[in-house]
């Protein structure tokens, strides 16, 4: 038999944080993708020059503006048709501040430029509030940035902690991604309330999180809207030089989507088919079970709402855990396709090394919440202050909620047994469960941990364990308390805690 004994000790170092794919559920509710032949100047205005080094080019001449093939054209050119203006080169660029701001969410951004010296075509967020703070205390979001000719595009924030106290490294705060030159590419974000996450066509590459509760100005990004900038700067990339024999140059924006993140459902890993259709949601009414759709795997479940409606197949009670987390705290829920399996098919909780007489109220509510997060195998001895009758009872709930419980482990290669204390610290946490996720899954031994802790650690088993797809980043100083990217967006362990404790009410 192969087993992965995992043991996690706190005096252990890490030389590298593990990345595991983050999903999120989205309904498209704002987009523009500039078809009308017009400027939506609800949404943007043209921005004015400053002192600023990215606006000190910038006109509003109709020359530098167009709506052409469904693309907003943004260019950069020699200054040879305005004699008024000293300006040696013009700019132009658009930004939603005051018409259209964005909150929480994933923008998308579909754009291609061209590439020659001094050209700086950006796309980028600033906060409403900057106008009544000085930057860079309200933080800057750049989503896209290309200097010369560069072969990747820069992904950056900035803020008082990066700026002013120079900690760019804690976490890093710059990415560059590679892109493809001289075709459109789609730059994301996803903006959360203790991190920003950026993306390049559709795959994940920066994530910054609030570190250690975002002191010293380190994350003011959670705490008011963005609004958006699109521009097509000259100069001041690093470089005084303009190659002017490359000029015109031009920015083109095919569109820019936004999308708004449902936050009730967020802690369900990503099932391999969900298709949420309308924003609108219903008022929940009833549950029916398909009896003529079944599946090969007993934990493959399959959902589909209607109106209110929800018609379920396969595994009935992931079914039930997965609706319960889709109907918002208003009772309503979205008409959606939902399939999803396990990666792994063992995912359990051990209290062999644990040491506590567990009583059954206690045992109830961990049943309830491992169903929560779908891990499906309780090894428990019975010890404790259960009587056989309770015991036996424990066993017919556990079964009823979809959980095997077990007196040994299952002797199966490739389950790892993750021995995890009270002192456990997150980068560490990640390391053991993506090894385990590897192999057929595995199991929490726990050792001492409270209910917080034990909560917080099935939440990041769902997302290995079901979700998959873990992997290996380098961390810039691989010091044991930098962040990881793994299974949580949250920036330190107990303020995951917090989040998971406020989930459920004992």
């Amino acid at each position: 038999m192969k087993r992965n004994l995992l043991i996690l000790l706190v005096s252990i170092g890490i030389i590298g944080n593990v990345v595991a794919q983050e999903h999120r559920r989205y309904a498209l509710v704002w987009n523009d993708e500039f078809e009308s032949g017009e400027l939506d100047t609800r949404v943007w205005s043209k921005i004015w020059r400053s002192t600023a080094d990215w606006a000190i080019h910038m006109s509003s001449h109709d020359t530098l503006y167009a709506l052409d093939d469904g693309d907003l054209v943004l260019q950069g050119m020699y200054n040879d048709f305005l004699p008024d203006d000293k300006a040696a080169f013009l700019t132009g660029g658009v930004w939603s501040i005051h018409r259209k701001s964005f909150g929480f969410g994933r923008i998308e951004v579909r754009a291609k430029f061209d590439v020659a010296q001094g050209f700086w075509p950006a796309i980028w967020m600033l906060p409403e509030l900057n106008q009544a703070v000085d930057w860079p205390y309200g933080g800057e979001i750049d989503i896209m940035e290309h200097f010369r000719s560069n072969q990747f595009v820069n992904q950056t924030v900035h803020s008082y902690y990066t700026y002013h106290l120079g900690k760019r490294n804690r976490p890093s705060q710059v990415a560059y991604p590679a892109y493809n030159e001289g075709e459109y590419n789609t730059y994301g974000m996803e903006r959360f309330d203790d991190s920003l996450v950026f993306f390049v066509n559709g795959k994940r590459t920066f994530n910054y999180p609030r570190f250690r509760k975002g002191i010293d100005g380190q994350f003011p990004f959670g705490n008011q809207d963005y609004y958006l900038i699109l521009d097509a700067q000259l100069g001041r990339d690093r470089s005084p030089y303009i190659d002017t024999a490359s000029l015109p140059v031009e920015l083109r924006v095919d569109y820019v989507r936004y999308y708004e993140i449902d936050t009730k459902t967020d802690v369900i890993p990503e099932p391999t088919e969900y298709h949420q259709y309308t924003k609108r949601r219903f008022k929940f009414r009833k549950t029916v079970v398909n009896p003529k759709e079944t599946f090969d795997n007993p934990d493959e479940y399959h959902i589909v709402t209607k109106k209110g409606k929800a018609i379920v197949s396969g595994n009935v009670a992931w079914a039930q855990s997965t609706l319960d987390q889709l109907i918002g705290e208003d009772g309503r829920i979205a008409n959606v396709d939902f399939y999803d399996k396990p990666a792994c098919p063992y995912r359990g909780i051990s209290l062999d090394k644990d040491g506590k007489k567990w009583t059954f109220g206690e045992i109830k509510r961990l049943l309830d919440v491992m169903a929560f997060h779908k891990l499906n195998y309780l090894h428990w001895d019975g010890v404790g202050n259960c009587p056989e009758g309770e015991a036996d009872s424990l066993r017919e709930y556990a079964n009823d909620l979809g959980i095997e419980m077990v007196d040994e482990i299952p002797d199966v290669a490739d389950v790892g047994l993750v021995l995890l204390d009270n002192d456990v610290q997150v980068p560490l946490a990640n390391l053991v469960f993506s090894k385990a996720a590897n192999g057929q899954g595995g199991f929490l031994i726990l050792g001492g941990l409270g209910d917080e802790e034990l909560e917080a650690l099935m939440a990041f088993s769902e997302r290995y364990w079901r979700g998959g797809g873990a992997g290996k980043a380098t961390n810039n100083e691989g010091l044991p308390d930098t962040l990881s990217e793994a299974g949580s967006r949250l920036a330190n362990f107990k303020e995951k805690l917090e989040v998971h404790k406020n989930r459920f009410h004992y």
